[in-house]
């Protein structure tokens, strides 16, 4: 079974909204669903990572490229900064 989503890929839990980027994959033996650990912020403002399984998880798609996953990055390139 291949995976839905990609590591450090933007996803959106359905059922509550908040979305967050894919830390961790696993697929099991006896045939379940792959799960997914997401790190996401929660609606209180908390950091939480928990797995989710892969339908409850939706792709958080680029405006300007419908389609396209986003892919969040964990260090700027050298002589980046956020503005």
């Amino acid at each position: 079974m291949s995976f839905k989503f990609g590591l450090n890929q933007l996803v959106e839990i359905h059922v509550s909204g908040e979305f967050g980027a894919v830390k961790a994959r696993a697929e099991y033996a006896n045939g379940s669903e792959n799960g997914y650990y997401v790190h996401y912020k929660a609606g209180d403002g908390r950091a939480v990572t928990q797995w989710f399984d892969e339908s409850d998880l939706v792709m958080v798609e680029a405006e300007e490229a419908p389609g396209q996953p986003i892919y969040g990055s964990t260090e700027l390139p050298k002589g980046d900064v956020v503005q």
